[in-house]
């Protein structure tokens, strides 16, 4: 038996498993043990004379600040990152949210971000780059304040120092890495001046009080929180959402990962979709939740589209699933030929109302998308779309739109990808690994450029690492 095996068989290792899920809300090891004993492993190896007993029994003593606990940390955590990444998020930030947060703030001349679960610091210095890059002007003499935390020490320690390699500043345009960043041999230094507003702390988003305003994690006018809760059972997730609710002043503005959106997303912020994502606004007190501005015209999630041809039901292959080729997700991409969209007709046209932004107004924008799914019964983006906003507002049977869309067209990544997600939320493990599966088979043949269709600017680079932090030590 090797040391991994005796680990899965000591009758202590579920007692190490509960207690790090709930020391650190990571419930995405809630059903990983291969993963988890995999990763204690590697903290035993230097000390193969102590047993789970003797390891459960140091982690208890220290507490999760302490130097064993934030090593088993370490190892548990993910620090893939790179700058600019899920551009059009940044985009929505540069276009609505930073001009708003400068009108309300004019008097006070405060700017307060929060890059919660920032990894190893390339999120934080984006929002600063985007800053200086674009506002620079209008900040002029401005109190800025960027605040980077993580749970790992080691992520932190990166963070701090700001030098990074090819692979955090990929896509970037050359003359962004010139102004931003000095050369350091293979690797690529942030420049001073791009790294005097924001500061980086350990910070635990399951234990830590919130507000926080010693570490400035209060009257917060931005806060990102990208590909976190992912990683959270729905009790912390709903626990951290209040808790983000709260640092916010009124009006100020949330931006989640692509995955992360649901019904208390919504019941607690106003959606305002801007071209590319979406990105969510806490309303005021006591009043309706904010419009969206009136430089864009938000739609609900399903457009018109007319109906498919019939297409059968097929065995599952890695044949062309519907991916896009690549556009630069850094920087402004050369004009390319995109494909001519149908023109809806009436009928259809009415689908496109308003986003809902009241119980009533998201009842009728759910019966526009029934009633368009209805008329496109063979188109399966249609039916994929309804089943995120039915996951969005927690109503309806996304897991069955979701299935209608994969029987429609079984090479639909992301259809495998979210109808894993529903089921994941749902506790239903095993269909939940098999979606997953089934989402990384369809992408493994396609190029780690290309975007995914449906995805909002994902990648399949970007997707394939999505998938295999959910296999990661379980399966080759």
């Amino acid at each position: 038996m090797n040391r991994i095996d005796a680990i899965l068989r000591d009758p202590v290792f579920p007692r190490i498993k509960a207690a790090v899920i709930g020391a650190t809300g990571l419930a995405y090891y809630a059903d990983k043990d291969a993963a988890l004993a995999e990763r204690i492993n590697r903290r035993l190896s230097d000390k193969p004379t102590l047993g789970l007993a003797a390891y459960l029994a140091q982690l208890a003593g220290e507490g999760p600040t302490g130097p064993e606990y934030q090593a088993l940390i370490n190892e548990l955590t993910v620090g893939e990152t790179f700058f600019f990444r899920y551009a059009e998020q940044f985009e929505a930030l540069c276009a609505v949210a930073i001009p708003e947060c400068l009108r309300r703030n004019r008097e006070s001349r405060l700017l307060r971000i929060w890059s919660a679960g920032c990894s190893i610091g390339p999120e934080a210095y984006t929002l600063e780059i985007l800053l200086k890059r674009h506002f620079a002007d209008q900040l002029r003499d401005w109190q800025v304040s960027i605040v980077g935390t993580d749970l790992n020490a080691s992520f932190i320690e990166t963070a701090r120092r700001g030098v990074y390699g090819n692979w955090a500043v990929r896509g970037l345009d050359p003359a962004v890495l010139a102004e931003c960043f000095d050369r350091q041999g293979d690797l690529w230094a942030v420049k001073p001046r791009f790294r005097e507003w924001t500061s980086f702390s350990v910070f635990n988003l399951v234990d830590g009080p919130l507000p926080n305003y010693p570490r400035g994690l209060g009257a917060l006018d931005v806060v990102l929180c990208r590909n976190v809760m992912i990683y959270f059972d729905e009790p912390t997730r709903t626990r951290l959402l209040d808790n983000l609710y709260e640092v916010l002043v009124p009006n100020g503005w949330l931006v989640v990962g692509h995955a992360e959106t649901g019904q208390q997303v919504n019941s607690l912020f106003t959606p305002v979709p801007v071209p590319g994502a979406t990105i969510y606004r806490k309303p005021r007190p006591g009043s309706a939740p904010a419009a969206a501005p009136p430089v864009f015209t938000p739609t609900i999630a399903v457009e018109p589209l007319p109906a498919a041809e019939p297409k059968p039901a097929k065995k599952r292959s890695t044949a062309t699933p519907p991916v896009a080729r690549l556009r630069a997700t850094a920087a402004k991409p050369a004009p390319s030929p995109q494909p001519q969209q149908p023109t809806p007709s009436p009928a259809s046209s009415a689908a496109a109302a308003p986003m809902a932004t009241s119980d009533g107004d998201r009842a009728a924008a759910l019966d526009a998308c029934i009633a368009l799914a209805e008329r496109n019964r063979l188109d399966p983006v249609v039916h994929f779309r309804l089943g995120l906003l039915e996951e969005e507002l927690g109503v309806g049977d996304p897991i069955a739109a979701f299935k209608r869309a994969l029987y429609l067209d079984s090479d639909f990544a992301l259809a495998d990808y979210h109808l894993a997600l529903a089921y994941w939320r749902r506790g239903k493990l095993a269909p939940a690994q098999r979606h997953f599966r089934n989402a990384r088979a369809t992408v493994a043949a396609h190029d780690a450029t290309e975007l995914v269709a449906e995805g909002g600017g994902l990648t399949v680079a970007e997707l394939r690492s999505m998938i295999d932090l959910w296999f990661s030590g379980e399966e080759p």
